[in-house]
């Protein structure tokens, strides 16, 4: 599908979803734009997020040639379900949701008999942050997304959803199963919230008022930075990692398995050891840094 002067359907417009509207601004596409809320349908036109909003869902979807999911993960499933009849024959729906498996299967088996082809997306992308307000263009520059690829995935489809997203200044799209992607974001992206948990509950979850305010004055921008994603939305990251459970602990254990020799290495007081985990950490993270610079646009 060339996607020239097509109309595009963003359903849900929080943080990734108002941000998506005003990256696609000086694109050649119509914005369609819904939300539960009135509110925040009228912050997004107020805003330039959207062209056109309408109190009606079905509305919306009857016009889009490719509608976008911007939900928390089970409300992408409960939308599909509920609205599967309501989509325009022919059209293409994808998703930005982090847990691939469980939203691709009923995208698939829900609206594909209907002649409506499902795609999962997955851009790497957002803040701690959330809501509409919190929304800028910039959020998607420099991005990865992966895009999910089954055996029962629509090749011009496939190609579709990736020419969406090259509309945006992103850095790369990846096909991906998935099930690879489930297994990839457990280790790349969940594990690190709950680092951020676990550093946060460990320094700041204290009983003494003296001690708390001791600990507040010490903590500085290493801190701030490591711990920054502590402050996503509880009920969002409860959902994503009950999605993704076996994945993510599997995750959990390597990464428990390599503190623990970090630990040991400093309670047995080698040393050397300890350098050489730093400087390895160190070796690697370097390498992710010039990855990530060199793939700026």
């Amino acid at each position: 599908m060339d996607l020239q002067n097509k109309q595009v359907a963003i359903i849900g417009l929080g943080l990734l979803g108002a941000s998506l509207g005003m990256a696609l601004k000086n694109a050649p596409v119509r914005r369609l734009g819904w939300a539960r809320r009135a509110e925040t349908r009228q912050w997004c036109i107020e805003h330039d997020a959207v062209d056109f909003t309408d109190d009606d869902v079905k509305a919306i979807l009857a016009r889009a040639d490719l509608t976008i999911l911007c939900l928390p993960i089970p409300a992408i499933t409960e939308f599909i379900i509920c609205h599967a009849q309501d989509f325009k024959p022919g059209s293409i729906v994808t998703d930005i949701g982090s847990d691939k498996g469980c939203i691709t299967k009923v995208g698939e088996n829900i609206l594909h008999p209907l002649g409506v082809h499902f795609i999962g997306s997955h851009p790497m992308a957002g803040t701690e942050k959330n809501g509409c307000e919190a929304a800028f263009a910039e959020l998607y520059d420099n991005a990865e997304i992966f895009v999910t690829e089954s055996s029962s995935s629509d090749p011009e489809a496939l190609d579709t959803v990736e020419s969406f997203w090259h509309l945006l200044k992103i850095a790369s799209v990846r096909r991906i199963s998935p099930e690879i992607h489930d297994n990839l974001v457990a280790h790349t992206s969940h594990i690190s919230h709950l680092l951020a948990l676990a550093l946060t509950l460990a320094v700041l979850d204290c009983d003494n008022a003296e001690e708390e305010a001791l600990r507040y004055s010490g903590c500085a921008t290493g801190f701030r930075d490591t711990s920054r994603i502590a402050s996503s939305s509880p009920v969002m990251w409860r959902e994503i990692i009950e999605n993704n459970q076996s994945a993510v602990v599997d995750a959990a254990r390597k990464c428990g398995y390599i503190y623990q020799k970090i630990v040991d290495s400093i309670a047995q007081g080698d040393f050397d050891r300890f350098e050489s985990l730093f400087a390895r950490g160190k070796e690697l993270r370097d390498r992710w840094i010039d990855y990530k610079t060199a793939n700026r646009k």
